[in-house]
């Protein structure tokens, strides 16, 4: 069993491809996962500027200006070797079942496995490949690539190295769309893992365009209902800015949101709804933030994983003046409460609390009005509570000129942020 699974994705944008396939991809990668050892799921994008997390996925840049899938000979370079061994998945392969299947298949990590090409036999195709860590193979391959020759990725790659094995030497589920010249699967077969494109249709051109098969539309617009305990989120505000529609519509279906509007501060929303609270864990939002994408259950199996009653993690900020975004990671992940007295390394848009804490230390305090979070966290940790850190994006963080943060004057939050640490030193 691979210790950790890695799949990697590319996305070359421009004509075929966009970020809704990746979002597609990731969606019944993750919905379709059964087990706890989660995978990571790294995709390489030439619009990415640095690398960072978003819900579960991780973006890095894809710095070559080769053209289309020529783009995907960075997954033989040196500088994914430390993502090594992994699974590389074309973005135009539908998931059916879970990615785990085809991960237990491996019967060596250092063997390369790509696809046999369902019209050559005995040929190499690049749709889905394992790619081992240390190969001498892999090196083999990066050392010939001069660049872009011809119109195929794969006929490059035939002529340097000879594959350890084909996928379809391991298992009969990996399935061509394309089974005849002139014909596409109409229906998918009961034991299929692994439907693989490749070519036109794309699988959005072949759920909504003039041929829209019933299973691929099924597939595009399939739903998951990930299993975690009740969380409940709470938007406590008083006046909408423009982005409550966007907070609201981040929270997923199956956890208890309570909106929370009027005219008393912020405190005093979240507690007057507080008692309505049904999950196991309870996080505030923003009405101008935004949960990603994977923000409840990265939290919840945290929690589920660790002996803790409150957690935080990564923001991603984004500036809506100037378009410009930046990920925040705190300095120190496991401050204590001499830490937090010095500075602040909580982002408050990533907390999420165990329900009990507010039985054991009360509800914020309706008596502050910019220091309200900070406070209860200096509470919490005063009281012996166990602070953990999520190492994920949990929550998407604007900075806009009507936050409270910039209009509040500077001198009013020095003195609150004084009167609290008076309280706590």
């Amino acid at each position: 069993m691979i210790e950790k699974p890695t799949i990697v994705l590319v996305l070359r944008s421009g004509k075929d491809f966009s970020f809704r396939d990746v979002e597609l991809i990731a969606k019944h990668i993750n919905g379709k996962w059964m087990s706890a050892n989660r995978p990571r799921i790294i995709c390489l994008w030439d619009k990415a500027s640095q690398h960072y997390t978003l819900g579960n996925i991780e973006f890095i840049p894809l710095t070559n200006k080769w053209p289309g899938v020529w783009s995907r000979m960075t997954l033989y370079s040196p500088e994914m070797e430390q993502y090594r061994p992994f699974l590389y998945v074309d973005l135009d392969t539908a998931i059916i079942q879970s990615l785990e299947k085809i991960f237990e298949l491996v019967p060596d990590p250092s063997l390369f496995i790509p696809l046999e090409d369902f019209y050559q036999k005995g040929k190499l195709a690049t749709g889905i490949a394992w790619i081992p860590a240390n190969s001498d193979k892999i090196s083999k391959i990066w050392k010939a690539w001069k660049g872009p020759t011809g119109n195929r990725m794969d006929y490059f790659l035939r002529k340097v190295v000879n594959p350890d094995m084909f996928w379809q030497q391991l298992t009969t589920t990996i399935c061509d769309f394309k089974p005849k010249k002139g014909q596409v699967l109409s229906q998918v077969p009961p034991d299929a893992n692994l439907v693989c494109f490749h070519g036109k249709p794309r699988i959005h051109d072949a759920a909504f365009a003039s041929m829209s098969l019933d299973w691929v539309t099924k597939y595009v617009e399939e739903e998951f209902s990930v299993k975690r305990k009740r969380v409940t989120v709470i938007i406590p505000y008083n006046v909408n800015r423009g982005y409550l529609k966007e907070a609201i519509d981040s929270v997923p279906d199956n956890v208890q949101l309570l909106v929370s509007q009027g005219t008393g501060n912020w405190p005093e929303n979240f507690n007057k709804v507080l008692d309505q609270a049904e999950g196991d864990y309870i996080k505030f939002l923003h009405e101008d933030d935004r949960l990603t994408e994977n923000s409840i259950a990265d939290a919840v199996q945290f929690f589920e994983e660790n002996d803790v009653d409150f957690i935080h993690g990564n923001a991603l900020e984004l500036s809506m003046s100037g378009g410009r975004q930046h990920v925040y990671k705190p300095k120190k992940t496991q401050p204590v409460l001499a830490d937090m007295l010095k500075k602040n390394y909580i982002h408050s848009a990533t907390l999420m609390y165990k329900k009990e804490v507010f039985k054991k230390v009360g509800t914020f305090d309706e008596s502050l009005w910019v220091m309200e979070e900070y406070e209860f966290n200096l509470r919490c940790l005063k009281a012996g509570m166990k602070l953990g850190y999520c190492d994920s994006t949990l929550a998407i963080y604007r900075r806009h000129p009507e936050q409270k943060v910039r209009v509040v004057p500077q001198g009013t939050k020095k003195t609150e942020r004084e009167m609290v640490k008076d309280k706590y030193r």
